[in-house]
């Protein structure tokens, strides 16, 4: 029986052992955190900027009002542009350098680019008075009018005239519905403005003469179909004896006895060719034309003394001296 129990006990012991022994279980291992990288950014190429486009500007003759202009286009355009001045291989060098854009500078040059022009190549031209009567506008070519700001030009009026009422304005055919916005413009002023058809030199000064008893004075325009060199130096001089107000074309006419010269600007012109060029900016309704918004004015004070007027102190930086 002892013996019984001292197996029973060292088999006891031996368990009780083992067990102490034993290590503890580990515990779970945590589940690894999975990290998954987000995908490349597709690469989407850009498409390479499309070149801008080469303008010809083509100039009618060798003057300072169209080289003026063209050159105020050639400093806003660098070196995509190429002046010609039109002669009889201005075609052959045009088809050669074949431009995406064409600026036309005078009468003559315009006549010549009008039918160069495509739906892919536009012509813009600018410095002509009588598109009108050469049906320049087309849905391919567009004007950038020759008129310096109506609205400055009368508001330059008044406040040299305050009492000025009515003002004559001679135009060969054709004008009607351009100087529209020009009466208008002169409405708003309280000016009346009369505008008058003519066919020559000779009837322009004799309606003139025979009008402007009931007008204070003449809006002068660079209409050659009806202006002479004769015509102009009798219209001042009769304009001067009879206390006519003269608003002239050029400054030039300043000493012939203008009161003022309202003339357009050519930066303002070529700025205005530009958003032409590029499809920017209104036309006038019914004109096709796109109207300049500036004048630069000069004021003649022989003439402002001799017909007992006052420069406002916002003018006297115009007066000639």
């Amino acid at each position: 029986m002892a013996s019984l129990w001292r197996g029973w006990s060292v088999a006891l012991l031996l368990a009780v052992a083992g067990c102490a022994a034993s290590p503890a279980p580990s515990p779970a291992p945590e589940p690894a955190t999975v990290v998954v990288a987000p995908p490349p950014p597709k690469v989407v190429a850009k498409p390479a900027p499309r070149p801008l486009p080469r303008v010809a500007i083509v100039v009618s003759m060798d003057t300072p009002a169209y080289n003026d202009v063209a050159g105020a286009l050639e400093r806003r355009l660098d070196n995509r542009a190429m002046r010609y001045r039109l002669d009889g291989t201005t075609r052959a060098v045009l088809e050669r350098a074949a431009p995406d854009q064409i600026v036309a500078i005078g009468l003559e040059a315009a006549l010549f680019a009008k039918p160069l022009a495509r739906p892919e190549r536009p012509v813009v031209f600018c410095q002509v008075f009588n598109h009108v009567e050469h049906d320049l506008i087309s849905p391919q070519v567009h004007g950038v009018a020759v008129f310096p700001s109506f609205r400055k030009t009368f508001a330059t009026w008044r406040a040299l005239a305050p009492n000025v009422r009515e003002i004559l304005v001679f135009t060969g055919p054709g004008f009607e519905t351009v100087l529209t916005q020009a009466v208008a413009a002169a409405s708003q002023h309280g000016i009346t403005l009369t505008h008058r058809s003519v066919n020559s030199d000779k009837e322009f000064l004799y309606q003139y003469k025979r009008l402007s008893a009931s007008a204070d004075g003449l809006w002068l325009l660079p209409d050659n179909r009806i202006l002479s060199r004769n015509t102009i130096q009798d219209v001042m001089s009769f304009s001067v004896r009879n206390g006519k107000q003269v608003a002239v074309f050029s400054e030039q006419l300043l000493r012939l006895g203008g009161l003022f010269s309202a003339v357009s600007s050519p930066d303002e012109i070529a700025a205005k060719v530009l958003l032409r060029l590029d499809g920017s900016g209104g036309t006038a309704a019914g004109s096709g034309l796109l109207f300049l918004d500036e004048a630069e004015v000069r004021i003649n004070p022989v003439i402002v003394q001799r017909l007992n007027l006052t420069v406002p102190e916002s003018l006297r930086s115009h007066v000639v001296e």
